[in-house]
């Protein structure tokens, strides 16, 4: 949509109040099998008392080598039925020397018609007295009945507990092991790295050192580094399974074993386009406008060489740095025209294809930094990749702790996670959130999705729907920037033609069409990535179809193709780049708002989808998020397009007692051009889009999933909702938060027209709109964001219970009639109207 008469977006002081919060709705009731009582008893009965023999008959005959640690804990796993969720707060005891604990917690699935099915796999380490406890429920399940209010009901005691459950059996190493089915368990006698996740707990230190020391007896090779989370340590080991089973089975902080990542092989062919005068025909029309306070691009790759003459301005030789700089050095030497060079040329300029074709006068307001975290053939096999990540994020922050920043990382990891978090992608989590820097403030983390490798026309599309974006491109926090392409023209004639159609998905774009429901949406955004060209059955890299950028060998060969996922995240981080510098001061969460805010759905991806579906549109956000963003929309209002910014702090829950309940939400009353909607919209369509970024503070661990509300990755979550048209205010609070009055008013208990609804719950970044007449939306300027749940809330010995967090709520009212202000009478009523409440 044009945007007319541009003007800075409004950022609002005041216009909310502070609500008190309650949950209208609770907990989702768990589904329960029919049972015979008595049989499935009996049944788990016996499953206990087995494991009762077996602890007892282990800890009688243990014979450990000398200095071996060990604690009488036995681990178990709790398997449901089919299709049937467990109970799962109810396998933890909640104490600071716990009976039993949960370990972690996964989703084993298997089709079942044109759907999966799943079921749940529950870890847990109990001792002696956690097994009596178990056993006194399920016996107490066979005898008595639940009695609630005098009244004694049908079900039995513990019914929620134990009637999901199909098998409780002792655990072996392989139980831990998060991997399958993708990648298989390692063979007993097969050495290899693990990723080694342990629970921490109150006397952390000791335990770690006595996990450190039993490996080190059975002669294990240990990583130099470690990961730590809020629940969890991470070590890398290179061991057998047997060595594993021998060490870690006899301590009780054992959580997860994973397999380490490694980086994913990234590029395509180099080729010359242009000639070394092109080079100095845009040195002439490039203005070098920025300084010592801009903003800059810290470019985590191969290195950059910074001493291209279209780079040198840009990126001097402090902005350089390394993870292994003696060895190394700072410079791009990764073959075929390198890939940190070819990022940096497109932060700075964009597409040179473009570039190079124009003569206009170029200003460029934002630097570059890199940090080279990847040489050729040198892998970080003693390192895990969030901990160098970390590295790469610091050493700028360090040298240049107050410029604006973008971070932009074009590195992803061979082996998809699905979406379930990673270490590394959880760091990527924490840097965002602000928790691993100096100085505690939130970060902008921009992801390529990683690239899907297409050898056959027939791979695009179905090859993209089945290959998962990549680690650690399923961060929560970080925008994840998928490809599309508008490359369609190939000017020689050779008999290919290109593969994806223009305005489409390119092929590199890699997709969450597979991951579970709980998971973000990834990509969030696409930019352009390329194209390839196809004939008969095969398919080519072909020149044409490419992005131009530049190369690392630039005394030959200054200019080489770039496309894929890395071209596309260096578009967006230019984007990005150039918004902190039209905004400095804004949050990174309202940066990242923006930029998807600002995206939209190419008129061909709309083609191949029913709006009326809820499952094309999530087919649709799994495929390119949001869209394309479109930078002027990003960067400006207008007269018909107003852009309301909020940038606040909540409190989600707080700490009452012994217990963590939800605390507050915020209600706004927002100034609106309610005249002109109501008169001179008034049977004309006006699209209401609301955007809400915040960050998470992750708690990794197991593959968590709907049911696991205790052991959530996610710290908290916010939602917003819009009041209805003709709703009353105290209706609209009531529906809110069970805690505001009672109203005579009638509630309506439909849902709002939104165009997402629930498709936009995961993850945290929530975005909607719908679209209505300027009558109807004259009146919904009553906004509520509210908390759902998370590990604050639930896991109250972290001591996060009272913690404050950062939101930026975006609010856009438009309208294609350029002949209507609706942003003069908003700025007008600011101008008067400082604040309302705060």
């Amino acid at each position: 949509m044009f945007v007319n008469n541009p003007k800075q977006h409004i950022l609002l002081e005041g216009y909310f109040l502070p609500q008190e919060y309650k949950s209208p709705q609770g907990f989702p009731r768990v589904k329960n099998i029919g049972r015979n009582r008595e049989k499935h008893g009996k049944d788990i009965l016996q499953q206990l008392e087995q494991i009762h023999i077996q602890f007892t008959t282990e800890q009688k005959n243990l014979d450990l080598p000398i200095g071996i640690k060990h604690d009488a804990i036995i681990y178990v796993r709790f398997v449901s039925e089919w299709g049937f969720p467990l109970k799962i707060e109810s396998l933890n005891n909640n104490t600071d020397q716990p009976l039993y604990r949960i370990c972690n917690v996964q989703t084993e699935q298997r089709p079942r018609g044109k759907s999966m099915e799943y079921r749940y796999h529950v870890i847990v380490a109990l001792r002696e007295g956690g097994i009596g406890v178990f056993i006194s429920k399920i016996n107490e399940y066979l005898t008595e009945n639940i009695v609630t209010k005098g009244m004694v009901s049908e079900n039995p005691k513990h019914y929620a507990l134990f009637n999901n459950i199909q098998l409780i059996q002792k655990a072996a190493l392989e139980a831990f092991w998060v991997e399958a089915p993708e990648v298989p368990f390692p063979a007993s006698n097969q050495e290899v790295w693990w990723e080694v996740w342990f629970r921490r707990d109150i006397d952390d230190e000791s335990k770690i050192s006595d996990v450190l020391e039993n490996l080190q007896l059975f002669d294990v090779q240990i990583g130099a580094t470690e990961l730590v989370f809020p629940e969890h340590r991470v070590r890398l080991v290179k061991a057998t399974p047997e060595q594993l089973a021998g060490s870690l089975l006899l301590l009780d902080n054992l959580s997860e074993l994973r397999k380490p990542q490694e980086t994913a092989d990234f590029f395509t062919k180099c080729t010359r386009n242009e000639q070394l005068e092109w080079v100095t025909n845009l040195q002439s029309r490039t203005s070098v406008k920025w300084d010592e306070n801009s903003s800059l691009i810290c470019i985590i790759d191969t290195g950059v060489n910074n001493k291209h003459p279209l780079l040198e301005a840009f990126l001097p030789d402090d902005h350089l740095d390394s993870y292994n700089p003696n060895s190394w050095g700072f410079y791009d030497s990764h073959p075929n025209g390198g890939h940190g060079t070819g990022v940096a040329g497109l932060a700075l300029y964009g597409d040179l294809v473009d570039v190079l074709s124009g003569q206009s006068p170029i200003h460029i307001f934002h630097g570059l930094e890199s940090y080279k975290l990847i040489q050729k053939d040198e892998e970080h096999s003693e390192d895990q990749f969030g901990y160098v990540t970390v590295e790469a994020v610091n050493a700028p922050l360090v040298s240049r702790p107050f410029n604006p920043r973008v971070f932009c990382m074009a590195i992803t990891g061979k082996h998809p996670y699905k979406g379930r978090p990673s270490a590394w992608s959880a760091k990527i989590d924490e840097i965002a959130f602000g928790k691993v820097i100096p100085d505690n403030q939130p970060q902008l983390f921009i992801i390529s999705s990683g690239n899907v490798p297409i050898e056959t026309p027939s791979d695009y599309p179905a090859k993209n729907a089945l290959e998962s974006v990549q680690d650690p491109a399923q961060a929560f926090n970080a925008i994840t920037v998928g490809a599309y392409t508008r490359k369609d023209r190939i000017a020689e004639v050779t008999g290919y033609s290109p593969l994806a159609p223009f305005g489409k998905m390119a092929p590199a774009n890699s997709t969450s069409l597979l991951w579970e429901r709980q998971w973000p949406i990834k990509p969030d955004i696409v930019m352009e990535g390329g194209n390839l060209s196809f004939k008969d059955d095969g398919v080519l890299d072909h020149g044409e179809l490419a992005l131009l950028s530049l190369d690392n060998e630039f005394s030959k060969y200054p200019f080489r193709t770039f496309s894929d996922t890395s071209a596309s995240v260096a578009l967006a981080a230019k984007f990005a780049a150039e918004l902190r510098t039209a905004y400095p001061d804004y949050w990174p969460e309202t940066i990242r708002g923006l930029m998807i805010h600002s995206a939209e759905w190419t008129d061909p991806m709309l083609s191949d989808i029913n709006t009326k579906l809820k499952k094309d549109f999530n087919s649709l956000l799994r495929t390119v998020g949001y869209g394309v963003p479109i930078l002027e929309k990003a960067l400006k209002s207008g007269s018909n397009s107003l852009t309301i910014i909020a940038e606040r702090t909540i409190q989600p829950f707080k700490t009452a007692k012994s217990e963590i309940d939800y605390n507050q939400y915020h209600f706004y009353e927002l100034p609106w051009p309610t005249n002109v909607l109501r008169d001179e919209l008034f049977d004309q369509n006006v699209t209401l889009k609301i955007t809400l970024s915040y960050y998470i503070e992750p708690n990794p661990g197991s593959k968590n999933h709907n049911y696991a509300n205790s052991f959530q990755y996610q710290s908290h979550g916010l939602d917003f909702a819009v009041i209805k048209p003709n709703e009353k205010d105290e209706a609209f609070k009531r529906r809110i938060s069970a805690a505001s009055e009672k109203s005579d008013e009638p509630q309506d208990s439909k849902g709002e027209p939104w165009t997402l609804n629930k498709l936009r719950k995961r993850g945290s970044i929530k975005k909607d709109f719908l679209t209505m007449s300027g009558a109807d939306l004259a009146t919904r300027n009553k906004i509520a964001v509210f908390p759902t749940s998370g590990w604050y809330r639930m896991l109250k010995k972290q001591g996060k219970g009272n913690a404050t967090v950062r939101y930026s709520l975006i609010v856009s009212l438009e309208t294609p009639n350029l002949e209507v202000d609706i942003y003069t009478p908003v700025a007008n009523q600011i101008a008067v109207k400082v604040e309302v409440v705060n």
